[in-house]
């Protein structure tokens, strides 16, 4: 009996629990007066003053987040030498104690602190940079909680920057976060670019594409290193995201336009420094239709003039993979631990075979010359790669393009010895189109553009790095 009495008190509690809790999200969801997305934007709305908070307009005047905690009242405090360490310990074990010096002592900007933007700067801060400079004017929407990567119910109506600096300051008290809550234009560049020492690096997470042409440009014009995201919306593939130039970026709306945009302010698309994230997936979903209200007043909806107002249907998880895509190549590149992103897709095997029988049959020619003695001084013979070299060659290493013409694949391409006094090796073959070839034939390295033999011999500096791996030397060439 003492038993049953027992149970039915404990089913009782926990009966009673449930209804609670039931009736605490019912009170909840009725007194709450979601933030209209695209809304009409008036003239008050710009005023701090109404600007919604977590006991104001956006949820309702009684809205009381059921066990939501109090936000902190005190700072916490930077974390001692030690424990920072500590916190960096598995980034250390990664980069070394040098490279994650210089992530450290870094400076990296990031330009829209959306659903991407957001995501990169925040897993920048938890892996080492200790200064960011975050820049956007939008504020946080009901909407945009699907896919920002700190933004709770509470900074609806507020800045996205502040958002993210609010979040830093818990997780990660050591870094120091500059806010700039204005939209990027050539005017605030100088300020953002110029005005906080050497940047050495800056994110572009920016939706609006004449407002990332003038960052694009703007970071050109300064040599500073940059990665521009493209489009997250309208797509779901995580495994069809590729780090890579303009012109390799296909079925990315947003990349076509840039180009147009790039090219009226007289940027050149080819430029070395231009480096994206792009998905090559094709859209699987369309933007919403305006409303018969938004059809005939357009000007008195959104946040800006002039910028899009349809509604851009987002997967959440697309926008934070974008940004984490970014913040690792980001760190990567601070801690010089670099790596060479896959852009193109793969080649098929018949290619493969066929651009190895060629390098075979231009090694048998060479081989001849040095029998007859009509070779160039000092020329070797030997081939030492095969076809998974050759994929990884065009592909990954040279991307499918020749750097001496600009040739792509479609045009005629071929993996060419850069070195005749050295065996065809995956650190001695350049992929070089007909042109690319005869220019080459004609005036050697020594008379190619000094910016073309840099970017060469960066490439190939990378291939001896992976013929140094272990997984190299055990192949059939050691």
């Amino acid at each position: 009996r003492e038993m049953s009495s027992a149970r039915s008190e404990i089913a009782a509690f926990a009966c009673g629990a449930a209804i609670t809790a039931a009736l605490g999200l019912y009170l909840n969801m009725k007194l709450s007066s979601p933030f209209e997305l695209n809304r009409k934007v008036n003239d008050e709305d710009l005023k701090p003053s109404s600007l919604p908070s977590a006991s104001g307009t956006a949820f309702g005047a009684d809205f009381s987040p059921i066990s939501a905690p109090e936000p902190p009242t005190k700072a916490i405090p930077k974390l001692s030498e030690e424990f920072r360490l500590e916190q960096l310990s598995r980034n250390v074990l990664f980069f070394g104690e040098e490279g994650m010096k210089k992530i450290r002592n870094s400076t990296v900007v990031v330009v829209g602190l959306g659903g991407v933007g957001s995501h990169a700067a925040h897993l920048l801060a938890r892996s080492g940079v200790e200064k960011l400079i975050l820049m956007d004017f939008d504020q946080v929407t009901l909407s945009s909680t699907n896919r920002h990567a700190t933004a709770t119910l509470r900074d609806v109506g507020t800045p996205k920057v502040a958002a993210v600096k609010r979040f830093l300051a818990d997780a990660v008290p050591n870094c120091e976060v500059i806010l700039v809550n204005e939209m990027f234009n050539t005017e605030a560049a100088a300020g953002v670019l110029d005005g906080h020492g050497k940047i050495d690096f800056v994110v572009d997470a920016i939706d609006d594409i004449p407002t990332k042409a003038q960052l694009v440009k703007a970071c050109i014009d300064r040599k500073i290193p940059f990665l521009s995201s493209m489009g997250a919306a309208c797509k779901a593939d995580p495994t069809r995201m590729h780090i890579g130039d303009l012109r390799s970026a296909v079925r990315d709306a947003l990349a076509t336009k840039l180009r147009w945009h790039l090219k009226k302010l007289k940027v050149s698309i080819d430029d070395p420094l231009i480096r994206i994230l792009y998905s090559s997936e094709k859209v699987v979903a369309e933007l919403a239709p305006l409303t018969e209200e938004q059809k005939k007043e357009p000007k008195a909806f959104g946040t800006v003039e002039n910028m899009r107002i349809r509604v851009l249907p987002v997967v959440g998880t697309m926008p934070a993979i974008m940004g984490m895509a970014i913040s690792s190549f980001v760190l990567c590149e601070l801690g010089e631990k670099p790596f060479n992103p896959t852009a193109a897709e793969r080649l098929g095997k018949q290619v493969r075979h066929r651009m190895l029988q060629h390098i075979k049959n231009r090694e048998g020619e060479v081989k001849e010359q040095i029998e007859k003695g009509t070779a160039v001084e000092g020329a070797v013979h030997g081939v030492e790669v095969d076809t998974g070299d050759v994929e990884y060659l065009m592909a990954e290493l040279w991307r499918n393009r020749c750097l001496i013409s600009g040739d792509r694949l479609g045009t005629s391409l071929e993996l060419i010895k850069w070195d005749a006094t050295k065996k065809a090796t995956l650190s001695n073959l350049v992929l070089m189109s007909a042109k690319g070839m005869k220019e080459f034939a004609k005036v050697g390295k020594e008379g190619l553009k000094a910016e073309v033999v840099e970017q060469i011999e960066r490439r190939l500096s990378l291939a001896r790095e992976v013929e140094g791996r272990d997984e190299f030397k055990i192949s059939s060439f050691s």
